[in-house]
């Protein structure tokens, strides 16, 4: 009976889990150069949400925003998953800290 039990309450903490895990947006973003594309990601202010960012570039990325803590590096040709916390509404810089100078996008909540 109690191993019943406890299977019952393993399904329910995975099943909210999963519908937590559901709710929190995910924004694809690729960088191939110099160009991030798209070059502004529009998130839901105050609110966590998912980048999965995908370095099309044959050399590592890193994907940087200052104001969300982001500094994640991607190898060559490969994908990164980026959780962040979300922020205020307002407009922020993101950019590919090897070429910051020229590879560069926002992250627009509202």
């Amino acid at each position: 009976m109690s191993l019943r039990i406890s299977l019952i309450s393993l399904a329910f903490v995975l099943g909210t889990t999963a519908a937590l895990a559901e709710d929190v947006p995910t924004f694809d973003l690729a960088l191939d150069g110099t160009t991030f594309t798209p070059a502004e990601l529009k998130v839901p202010a105050n609110k966590p949400f998912i980048i999965k960012f995908k370095n099309n570039n044959p050399g590592v990325a890193e994907l940087e925003a200052k104001d969300f803590g982001i500094e994640k590096k991607a190898a060559g040709k490969s994908e990164v998953i980026v959780r962040v916390k979300g922020g205020a509404a307002g407009t922020y810089l993101f950019v590919d800290e090897f070429q910051e100078d020229v590879a560069k996008g926002q992250i627009i909540a509202e």
